[in-house]
Formats: structure tokens, C-alpha cells, sequence
């Protein structure tokens, strides 16, 4: 229920756009989060676009030669596929000259059809001798792979077909019950090239394209963007051709290692090169523009028109460059590549150890920072005037486009500046228009509000002065309700620091032989203290009456005041009971200063500690306790609100020295309602015309004894119950 009440009050406060503009900004963070299965995400996958093609990776180092199986070569040697012996001739023409290693993005998986056992298929009449006495290409293109360091391509597949096998020559072969591995790439089967060719290579690399996702941006438009780096082939973990071509080059030395995090694969490590990497073992190569001076022609290399000393001590790569036999991307900078160059472009960013970053984490900055900028719009934009807010909205789209492209060039890290200003500008635009609407109605209104002001002023005013009334009607006038008593003498006063105040006092007898008497300050200034003093005033004074325990009285008292108290306001009370035939005292202190006592010229503070608790509504069910005290004949009680004690002329309080000072003056012959004047008097002295900064409330009781004649009385005590 109290959330209930406070509800009106929570929604006004995102008034000006801030409660239509709050929910754009959940439902900006959902479709940020789920921004790969959304029209956003070729925004997303454009800006990263836009981040290599403003800032591609500069081609330093040029670590490969790409020997094209291109249109001059065709039209040369003739169409492909050509015989084995004629891929082995090339191979050997290139190891010739010492490569760090030859990969071959092509898989032989039949036998050759020039092969003797080929032949002997297809021309039965070819006598055995003949056949025996010619050479298999197959052996022949083995004995190339074998001359130097090699590797081969390989396939991953998802249904094995008569004819496939795995490969079988992995990198790693983990153990089953690695958890990891349930994050690679798998594939159930494979494609190999024949055995004898992969028994002679020095390493096998799959040639696989990512693998196609429907919240994947990899592919999206035609765009190659990320490629795989490491899969499972069956049982067996492989590595992309490239990084296999690199981990031969450097030997059996250098440890190639697959680093894993929390969310999946972090990195891959080849001797002492390392890329980053997505949670699957995929690759976001940095790429660089194509070029064609690492390009040789098949043709002009069998024909000796290449110099030799090209491939020494460098990777090569043999692969299509012809149309019709190559698979082409488009790569984010716009270029449509051959595979081989993908290819190329992996060995050289593992090199250069330029790749893109893109880890779980960055997704949810991302998100993060959506969140807090559209927070601080909706904090502030409502408050400014529209040319202001127009600054600051252009002021932190910028600091995030900037700073996503400060990511990308100084760490490589691909942060989606643009998808969180796009998704602010909704929330931007909810919040100016309110702002607009706002002002207009503002200017349209000042002349009527300035009117409707001056007359509220004025009604308000003089509504005040019916409360003043009001509240100094409620209470009693000591001097004309006790004129008869000879028992007790009671004289108060109430001056409230505005037109109404929270301080209260209050006497009345609960019969022929008790006195009732309280003093209270509650929390707070004007009418809402006014208002509780009120009710407070009115519990009081019914509870002590229908109750003969005092301290069940205020704990009533307080469970009533509680239960509607939506200001949180608080009272502190001294409320007391007098014996007038024995000048026993029953009280309660409720957080409030307890009073000053005057017997036989002596004044001292009445010991209250036993009955005393917090304010009333402080802290709620208190289990308020009275205590008793013992009058002497000729005793006066000094009840006072800290309007007295804490007046201040604007440098110093009054403090309680004075005011026990000033009753001490009093005390002995004056008579009480003339006490309470000459206390008042010295505040206002004390105050030299500063403005009052509380109520004043004094209230002083003095027991003249019993009507038959003074008793004799014990020391005081304290007891409580």
C-alpha cells in the first residue's frame, strides 16, 4: 500500500518526456542486445566496414607468394585439372629454391585419371606390361610434397559420402571430455586428399568458410568478415590452411597452442605469434588492399620466366586466380578477393598480429554505455533550454564516435559507436519535444500564473491568518481554567516563528485530584507541522484520559500518528500527570529536553532518564515507559521547546546557562505567568531583532501543596513501571 501512495508521486517526477523516453531507452537496450537479429545489424556490421576501410591494415611485410592457377596459365597447359606429374613439376620448381613452406589450396581426393591403374580402367586393351612400365603421377606428385615442408588442403563436412575420410593429420588431437571443445567449430566428417599425398605432406589445413549463422553478420551483403582458425574435423582439431602453412614454416619447435576463456576460445597462439579471437575459434583479419606484386603466374613458373630466388625463404601458396575456378569475396574494403588472398591476408595479420577484437564483453559495454547516456539525457535534458540540450546531445554522440574509432585504431577493438547514437536519438528527439511543449505552454501561461500567483498570494496569506487563529484557539488558557486552585499554579505561552507553528502545550485535570500537562515540538515548519501539532494535541490529551497508565497512553499515541504520517514527521513530548493532593509526578519523555526544576533556590534538571524514549513516530512501537516523581511544596517545573535555548541573535545561541539563569532570577517570589514573560523577554533581548528561527513554547507549573496544610516530603526519586 505505501508503494501505492507514493506511485503519483514517482510518475510526476518523470514528467517532460522522461517516462516515454525511459522506456525507449529499455527497448534501445533490448534491441542493442539482440542487435544481430535485427535491422540493425547491417548498420552494425557496415560501421565496422567503415572502421578498415578508414584505417586498413598497412601492408608492411610481404611474407607470401601466390602462385595463380590463372587464365594464362589455362590457355597454356590446358584446362584443370591438370595431370598430378604436372602439379608435381611445380612443386618441385618452387621447393627448388628453398621455401619455408608450399600449401596447396586444393584437395586431390581421387586418383589421377592418368595413373596406370586409371588407365587400366578406362583402356582395358592397354597390355599390363605397358601399364606397369608407366609412372603414377599420384607418386610423383607425392615425392614434390615430400621435398620440403608442405601442406595440404582439407574439408570439413557435415554428412560423411561414399568415398570421404577424415583426415589425418591434426594438429592436436584433444582428449574427449575436454569442456572446451564444445565451443570450437565441428564438423562429423571430412574430405582428404589421397593418402599417399597426405602421408607425404608436412601438415593439413582446412579451407572451410565460416560456417553460416542466422545471427551471424560475417556474410552479410556479400562481405567476408570473419574466417575460421581452428575446428573440430570428427575427433581431431585443425587449423585453418594459412596458420597450418605458418606452424610448418616455423618447425616442430614452436608450439601452437589454442588459448580458451570464459565464453570460449580467446586466442591462438603459433610459436610466438598470437591473434585474438571470437568465442568459436573464428578470425576477424585487419584486412589490408589488395595487391598484385605477390602474384605469379602458374605458366610463367613452369616455363622458367620466374626468377627462382622469389620463393626462398618465404610462404607459397598455390591456388586459382582465374574466373570460373576461384571462389570470390568482397572483403569490408570494398574489394572483391580471391580465396587464396583471404588466404594471404590471415598469414600476414598473424604476422603483423593485426586482428580484430570483438570478445562478449565489448557487446555489453556497449549496452552499458547505451544505458547511462540515455540516463544522463533524461536527467538533464529537460532542464535545459533546447539550444543547450541540441549541444550536449551533439557533444555525446560525438565522444562516442570518436571513441570508437580511438578503439579501433589505437587496439583494434570493434566498438559499435554508431548503433548507440542511432538508438539515442529517439530518446533525444522524445525529450526536446517535450522541452518544446514545455516552454511554449510556459510563455503562453506566464501572464496568468503571474495573475493567478498575486491572487493565490493573497488568499493564501490570509488563509494563514485563520490558521494562526485556529491553531492558538486549540490551546488552553492556564490563567482562567485554574483561577480557583490553590493546589497548583499554571502558566504557558506559545510564540510561533511564522504565521503557524509545531510546538504545542497543553494542561487540563483528568479529575479533582489530577493535572494533565504537556509540551511538544514537532518536526518541521509551517502548516504541515501545524497540521500534525493538531492531531497530536488531540491524541494526547483523549489517550491521557481514557487511559490511567501514562506509557500505554503515549505508546496509543504513537501507534495513532504513525498509522497516517506521510510527511515522516516526528514529535518530541514531555507529558506529565500531577498528583495535586500529593504531589506525586507520573511522566513521559518522548526525545524532549526534560525540565528545569526550582526548589528551595536551587535549580536542577529533573531526572528523567528512566522514562525516556525517542520522539514520538522516530522509530515506531516503541515500548514507552512513565516514570514518577516526587514533588515538594513550593517546587516550580520549567517546561521549555529548544525555541528557547537555541535562539540566536546571528552569532551566538542563548543557551541553557541563560535560561537557567533567567529562572533562577524569577523563581523564588514572582509569580509564575510573570516568570514566563521575563523568559521570554531576555530571548527577545538575545535576538536583538534577528528573526525567530523556531517556535517559543514555555509552559511552568508550581505545586503549592495540598489545600490542608505542606506535608513533609522524601527526597526525590525516580522509578519507572
Amino acid at each position: 500500500m505505501s508503494a501505492l501512495r507514493h506511485l503519483p508521486r514517482a510518475l510526476s517526477r518523470f514528467s517532460q518526456g522522461r517516462l516515454v523516453s525511459l522506456l525507449l531507452l529499455v527497448l534501445a537496450c533490448l534491441a542493442l542486445y539482440h542487435i544481430e537479429t535485427t535491422p540493425l545489424a547491417s548498420l552494425h556490421a557496415a560501421q565496422f566496414d567503415r572502421y578498415q576501410r578508414q584505417m586498413p591494415r598497412q601492408r608492411d611485410i610481404h611474407p607470401v607468394v601466390v602462385v595463380g592457377i590463372d587464365n594464362l596459365s589455362l590457355a597454356e597447359l590446358g584446362q584443370w585439372p591438370w595431370p598430378r606429374d604436372r602439379v608435381a613439376e611445380l612443386i618441385e620448381r618452387i621447393q627448388s629454391a628453398a621455401p619455408l613452406v608450399v600449401g596447396i589450396d586444393v584437395m586431390f581426393v581421387e586418383a589421377d585419371r592418368y595413373s596406370p591403374e586409371e588407365l587400366g580402367k578406362r583402356l582395358p586393351s592397354i597390355a599390363p606390361d605397358v601399364l606397369r612400365a608407366l609412372s603414377d603421377p599420384d607418386r610423383r606428385l607425392a615425392q614434390a610434397l615430400a621435398a620440403g615442408p608442405s601442406v595440404i588442403a582439407v574439408s570439413g563436412i557435415d554428412h560423411a559420402f561414399p568415398g570421404t575420410r577424415p583426415p589425418g593429420k591434426p594438429f592436436y588431437r584433444p582428449p574427449h571430455n575436454d569442456p572446451n571443445l564444445a565451443h570450437l567449430i565441428r564438423y562429423p566428417a571430412g574430405v582428404a586428399s589421397l593418402p599417399v599425398l597426405e602421408q607425404a605432406a608436412s601438415g593439413e589445413g582446412f579451407i572451410n568458410p565460416s560456417p553460416e549463422r542466422k545471427d551471424s553478420v560475417g556474410q552479410q551483403r556479400g562481405v567476408l568478415r570473419q574466417v575460421p582458425a581452428v575446428a573440430m574435423i570428427d575427433q581431431d582439431m585443425f587449423l585453418s590452411l594459412p596458420l597450418e602453412m605458418v606452424r610448418v614454416a616455423l618447425g616442430e619447435d614452436n608450439q601452437t597452442e589454442v588459448e580458451f576463456g570464459a565464453h570460449g576460445v580467446s586466442r591462438i597462439h603459433v610459436g610466438s605469434y598470437s591473434l585474438p579471437t571470437l568465442p568459436n575459434g573464428e578470425l576477424m583479419p585487419h584486412f589490408a588492399a589488395m595487391r598484385d606484386e605477390h602474384y605469379v603466374s602458374a605458366a610463367d613458373v613452369l616455363a622458367g620466366r620466374v626468377d627462382a630466388d622469389i620463393f626462398n625463404a618465404r610462404l607459397v601458396l598455390i591456388g586459382f586466380n582465374v574466373s570460373g575456378l576461384q571462389d570470390r569475396v568482397v572483403s569490408p574494403l570494398g574489394d572483391s578477393l580471391p580465396g587464396a588472398e583471404v588466404h594471404v591476408q590471415v598469414i600476414e595479420s598473424l604476422l603483423a598480429g593485426a586482428a580484430l577484437q570483438r570478445p562478449p564483453e565489448l557487446a555489453q559495454l556497449e549496452i552499458a554505455a547505451l544505458a547511462l547516456s540515455g540516463l544522463l539525457l533524461i536527467g538533464v535534458i529537460p532542464a535545459m533550454r533546447p539550444r543547450y540540450a541540441i549541444a550536449v546531445f551533439a557533444s555525446l554522440a560525438g565522444f562516442w564516435i570518436v571513441g570508437g574509432y580511438a578503439a579501433f585504431h589505437y587496439g583494434r577493438w570493434l566498438f559499435d559507436a554508431s548503433a548507440i547514437v542511432l538508438l539515442l536519438t529517439p530518446i533525444f528527439i522524445a525529450l526536446l519535444s517535450s522541452t518544446w511543449i514545455i516552454v511554449d505552454a510556459r510563455q503562453r501561461d506566464a501572464e496568468r500564473a503571474l495573475q493567478a500567483t498575486r491572487e493565490e498570494t493573497a488568499r493564501f496569506n490570509g488563509e494563514l491568518d485563520a490558521a494562526r487563529r485556529i491553531q492558538m484557539g486549540l490551546l488552553p488558557n492556564p490563567t482562567s481554567d485554574f483561577a480557583g486552585e490553590t493546589r497548583y499554579q499554571v502558566a504557558a505561552l506559545l510564540e510561533p516563528a511564522r504565521a503557524v507553528g509545531g510546538d504545542y502545550y497543553d494542561c487540563f485535570a483528568l479529575d479533582t485530584a489530577r493535572l494533565c500537562f504537556a509540551i511538544a515540538d514537532v518536526s518541521g515548519k509551517g502548516l504541515p507541522a501545524s497540521l500534525f501539532m493538531a492531531v497530536a494535541k488531540t491524541l494526547t490529551g483523549a489517550l491521557a484520559r481514557r487511559t490511567a497508565d501514562l506509557g500505554q497512553a503515549m505508546r496509543e499515541v504513537e501507534a495513532e500518528l504513525s498509522r497516517e504520517n506521510p510527511e515522516c514527521l516526528f514529535v518530541t513530548a514531555f507529558v506529565g500527570v500531577l498528583d495535586a493532593n500529593t504531589g506525586q509526578l507520573d511522566f513521559v519523555r518522548a526525545g524532549h529536553d526534560a525540565p528545569l526544576l526550582a526548589r528551595a533556590g536551587e535549580i536542577s534538571r529533573v531526572d528523567a532518564d528512566a522514562a525516556s524514549g525517542p520522539p514520538l513516530c522516530a522509530l515506531g512501537d516503541y515500548p514507552y515507559q512513565s516514570g514518577r516523581f516526587q514533588l515538594q511544596a513550593g517546587d516550580t517545573l520549567c517546561l521549555f521547546t529548544d525555541g528557547v535555548h537555541e535562539a540566536s541573535n546571528g552569532r551566538t545561541l542563548f543557551g541553557m546557562p541563560q535560561l537557567i539563569e533567567i529562572f533562577a532570577a524569577h523563581a523564588p517570589k514572582t509569580p509564575i505567568d510573570q516568570q514566563v514573560m521575563a523568559i521570554r523577554d531576555a530571548v527577545r533581548r538575545f535576538e536583538d531583532g534577528q528573526p525567530a528561527a523556531d517556535d517559543l513554547t514555555l509552559l511552568l507549573l508550581r505545586w503549592n501543596g495540598p489545600e490542608s496544610a505542606a506535608l513533609d516530603q522524601p527526597p526525590a526519586a525516580v522509578s519507572a513501571r
